[in-house]
Order: C-alpha cells, then sequence, then structure tokens
C-alpha cells in the first residue's frame, strides 16, 4: 500500500464522529484477519490486508451504503495505482461482503470473521464495544436504539453460523450467548 492510500485511510479512521469504527478496530482486524487465514491453512493475502483497511473507510452511521462506496473508493485507488483489475475485484468483492457479512468468496471468510470478533468477547469486552457504537449513534434515541439492535441481533441468531473458519467457529457459542442476552434487553 503507497504512503498517500495509507495517510488518506488514516485521515478517515481518525474523523471525529468515530469512536468503535476507527484505527484501533483495523488493527483488531488485521490481528484477526491473520489469525483466521492461518487457521484456514493459508497466509494473510494483499487483497485481504487491503479490503480490511478499505471495508469501513467511508462511514456514516445515518447511510446504508457505506461499502459500496467503500469499494468504489478501493477501486478507485488502487486502479490509480496501476493494481490489476481482477485484484482489485477482488478487493471489491471482500469489501461489500462485510455489509451482511456473508462471504460470496473463499478470501472474505477470514475477513468476515474478524470483523466479528467482537461479538464474542467477554461480556464486559462486549459491553465497551457497544458502548463505543451506541457512540457512533448517538442521533438515534435510545428506544430505537434499543429495538433496532435486537431486531438486527435476533436476525443474526437466526443464522445457521456467524462464522465461517476455524478459528471463528470458536467463537460461535460466546458470540451468540452475547447476541442472546443483548436480545433479551440485558445490553
Amino acid at each position: 500500500m503507497s504512503s498517500s492510500i495509507l495517510l488518506e485511510l488514516t485521515r478517515r479512521y481518525l474523523e471525529p464522529h468515530r469512536h468503535y469504527h476507527t484505527l484501533e478496530h483495523i488493527a483488531h482486524m488485521l490481528e484477526g484477519t491473520a489469525v483466521a487465514a492461518r487457521s484456514e491453512g493459508h497466509a494473510l493475502a494483499d487483497e485481504q490486508i487491503l479490503a480490511v483497511w478499505f471495508h469501513d473507510a467511508v462511514y456514516d452511521p445515518r447511510a446504508s451504503d457505506n461499502e459500496e462506496k467503500s469499494a468504489a473508493l478501493a477501486a478507485a485507488m488502487l486502479r490509480a495505482e496501476g493494481k490489476d483489475e481482477s485484484f482489485i475485484a477482488r478487493v471489491e468483492r471482500i469489501v461489500l461482503d462485510t455489509k451482511h457479512h456473508v462471504p460470496s468468496i473463499a478470501l472474505s471468510q477470514a475477513v468476515i470473521d474478524a470483523d466479528l470478533q467482537t461479538l464474542a468477547l467477554p461480556w464486559e469486552g462486549y459491553l465497551k464495544i457497544g458502548a463505543l457504537i451506541r457512540r457512533e449513534y448517538a442521533f438515534v434515541d435510545d428506544a430505537q436504539w434499543r429495538q433496532g439492535r435486537a431486531r438486527f441481533f435476533s436476525q443474526w441468531l437466526q443464522r445457521e453460523r456467524i462464522y465461517y473458519t476455524p478459528w471463528g467457529r470458536q467463537l460461535e457459542s460466546q458470540a451468540r450467548s452475547n447476541l442472546a442476552r443483548t436480545v433479551a434487553g440485558e445490553a
């Protein structure tokens, strides 16, 4: 990644409206993606590294097209650097897969699991992450926030699985416990 891309992405992750979707989130995701990739028997791919960096590059909590805009930004910046179109397409696909957290290509699995690793933190850590995300949604009143989270996480609990890699599958039970407690109104 060139210094100009790194500087632009760093600037974006330091935006004042971000409390969870920050450079710290990117650092945790890079680490988690590497662990998840190793659990699948391969090294972290360049496409995965770039997708982690770009996946929340555009972040407006009021918008529903952040991933699409982030993928478009990745494509434009990587194209300007002369990256191969098939490489760019893989980065875009991984970024887009982080919207609904369902992998359409194998490279997305480790990135998705890393993005969702905070769902499986011990309860107190999970609550701290939830509080940071709540700050990003300060424009939503408390009742709407609780209802929206309960509805959102109820849908997650209906999924056959949340995680896709061997590493991620070890997180499944704790994540489901945290989500169930959230839906029950404990968070």
